[in-house]
């Protein structure tokens, strides 16, 4: 939730994820969970007692649990459609996401949250297929990535740093929904009624 942009290499101290251990498969296996831990909060937050508890935003510059959803939903689709573009190019130049142009156009905050926690996890599975499978020369291969800067990037690093932005925007997520959720306060105990006893004629 910070404004802070988490690094994209190395150790993120905001999420904790490290862009230098792991190997691959357990990689994708725990963006894969992440992104379950994502959907379950989407639905189990729009399942309460203020569904709309999803479209709050925490600070006006800070988005809405709906909108991190949206987001890492259409980073999972993106991220999947980079890996089939750079297995069938070359030297791929990855078109920018426009991840701010998209929360106005696609109109994130109006969502059905159900819908966008179902779609989270199908993207988050398919990408999940698609990476499985890569070869450690497929992994090298390099193409052009646009954020934070321009940058050649290998593949193996896409990889890597989509399972960042799924373990960093969980962690968003997850603090948001806590900072604006209303607390569940417990009913307070029946106070004890003290019996009376009445005296029956004899």
């Amino acid at each position: 939730m910070s404004k802070q942009q988490p690094p994209v290499d190395g150790y993120c101290e905001q999420c904790g994820f490290d862009y230098d251990t792991g190997d691959l498969q357990g990689t994708v296996t725990t963006l894969i969970r992440q992104a379950a831990d994502c959907s379950m909060s989407l639905t189990r937050a729009a399942a309460g007692p203020d569904p709309d508890v999803v479209r709050l935003r925490p600070e006006p510059d800070v988005w809405s649990a709906i909108e991190y959803g949206c987001h890492v939903r259409d980073v999972l689709e993106v991220q999947r459609q980079r890996i089939a573009q750079c297995l069938a190019e070359d030297r791929p130049v990855y078109a920018p996401m426009d991840r701010t142009g998209r929360v106005k156009e696609l109109k994130y905050e109006d969502q059905d949250p159900m819908e966008v926690a179902a779609a989270l996890m199908r993207f988050a599975r398919e990408f999940g297929a698609a990476a499985r499978v890569l070869t450690p020369p497929q992994l090298g291969k390099l193409g052009l990535y646009n954020y934070p800067v321009r940058a050649p990037r290998t593949l193996g690093w896409v990889i890597r740093h989509t399972a960042h932005e799924i373990q960093h925007h969980r962690h968003d997520i997850t603090t948001i929904l806590a900072a604006v959720e209303p607390p569940i306060v417990p009913k307070a105990p029946a106070e004890p009624t003290e019996e009376v006893s009445v005296d029956q004629p004899s």
